[in-house]
């Protein structure tokens, strides 16, 4: 019998779904060519920015594929099956040993607060991985740390909150010598096994960190299965995962759950600026301009719910470009320098996330907005209501190109980089998902 867990992350590829799939797809290509046939004419100026969303997006796809794949291409010639789940040759960085392999002492760590209501499913969660964990109950004014502490689990009580980096160190220095790796959760994930979507376990994963000599690892984040707007963040966390953070070569991002190496990771919170906003980013920065290797391991997956209402999301969305326009305005200096140390960094630290998602984000949102025109053109045309003059600037052509190169994208996408497992479940929504870009963007 298959358990509730791995129905969340196994579906079947039932004909059905493709089909339906297909199907919304084939209409929205006769929508297109219908807004077409209106067309009075189109300014390629136009055009051009409101489209550049696509055009971007469409590149830097393309580009980061290659890249992975000229990364990885000697593990690929030699045969290496998992090449495709990381972002290095982790069998070269980790020396041609042989044999099994042995995990030296980890430790899993978290920082908690007001956790009572949801303490019994977060113990179910991670009762496999209990006799590693060590807990900071950041501040907490209920009993989450009094009932932790009862049921034999180690946790810190602490009452001054101390936030997320500043909680985690004081944690770190409470840790026994001997443990030489910490990997870092959020109370709410769920490390996922090898029937989960997980190619190896956890200890595994661990132990080439510790072979590697790298600061850190990044695991693969999923979306759990819980409504529609999961579906949109799964296949996003997929593409931020799966087609950027793989490609990053050892040039990695670190996320809210991370393996570190400890001494690498107490040495970045000594650098940190403690805020909860962007603080991983932060310390990808403070490890790679030291001169640290980051790497993505895919092959290890662990789950997390998105937020459930778009209000959530919205704020989650607003802290996440706050902290990174926090983080990128302090640090210019070490990013630019992080960029000098390799062709690939330098575009994704400067040309990617500097120019691209800072520096012409403006012009973002004005082909946003030329894209809301044009489909407000489309429906007034569609519906015959004569409300809005089609023109040079306002053009129905816009949103239908866009939409429909889009969606060509990301069918792409779903067979290149989307794993088998999890196609049935976010293919339903490839014909609206420049939707949600467009509302992440604005």
């Amino acid at each position: 019998m298959k358990s509730p867990s791995r129905e969340r992350f196994d579906d079947a590829q039932r004909p059905w779904s493709l089909f339906a799939l297909f199907s919304v797809c084939a209409l929205l290509v006769g929508w297109i060519a219908l807004s077409a046939t209106t067309d009075e004419g189109v300014s390629l100026l136009v055009y051009g920015l409101a489209n550049l969303i696509v055009f971007t997006d469409a590149i830097d796809f393309g580009v980061r594929l290659y890249v992975h794949r000229r990364h990885t291409a000697v593990a690929s010639e030699l045969g290496g099956g998992e090449t495709h789940l990381l972002s290095i040759d982790l069998a070269g960085a980790r020396g041609a040993r042989t044999g099994s392999v042995r995990v030296r002492p980890y430790a899993i760590i978290a920082s908690i607060y007001n956790l009572e209501d949801e303490l019994d499913e977060f113990m179910e969660r991670l009762q496999p991985y209990r006799d590693h964990i060590w807990l900071i109950s950041d501040g907490s004014t209920d009993k989450t740390a009094k009932r932790l502490q009862q049921a034999g689990w180690r946790c810190l009580d602490e009452e001054v909150n101390r936030h997320k980096p500043g909680a985690l160190r004081h944690l770190l220095a409470t840790l026994p010598p001997r443990v030489e790796t910490v990997m870092v959760i959020d109370p709410d994930v769920r490390i996922c096994g090898r029937h989960e979507g997980s190619v190896v376990d956890l200890e595994r994963a661990i132990a080439d960190l510790q072979r590697s000599g790298a600061a850190a690892a990044c695991p693969r984040i999923a979306i759990e299965r819980d409504g529609f707007l999961a579906r949109f963040q799964a296949l996003e966390y997929t593409l931020c995962f799966m087609v950027g953070r793989r490609s990053l070569a050892d040039y990695g991002v670190t996320s809210g759950v991370s393996i570190y190496r400890r001494d690498a990771l107490e040495w970045a919170l000594a650098q940190h600026s403690m805020s909860i906003y962007a603080e991983d980013l932060e310390n990808t920065v403070i490890l790679l301009h030291a001169g640290e290797r980051i790497y993505y391991d895919g092959r290890l997956v662990v789950s997390t719910h998105g937020p459930h209402t778009v209000r959530r999301w919205y704020s989650q969305r607003v802290g996440w470009y706050y902290g990174f326009l926090r983080l990128y305005t302090q640090r210019t200096r070490e990013l630019w320098r992080i960029g000098r140390r390799a062709p690939f960094a330098m575009y994704n630290f400067i040309g990617y996330m500097g120019v691209l998602g800072l520096g012409l984000h403006v012009l973002r949102i004005a082909s946003a907005a030329l894209l809301l025109v044009s489909a407000a053109a489309i429906l007034d045309g569609l519906f015959a209501l004569g409300l809005l003059p089609t023109g040079r600037a306002i053009n129905p052509v816009a949103f239908a190109g866009a939409i429909g190169s889009y969606l060509v994208l990301a069918v792409i996408a779903l067979f290149t980089v989307v794993p088998r497992r999890e196609r049935a479940y976010v293919g339903p929504i490839l014909p609206i998902y420049f939707l949600y870009v467009l509302a992440h963007i604005v």
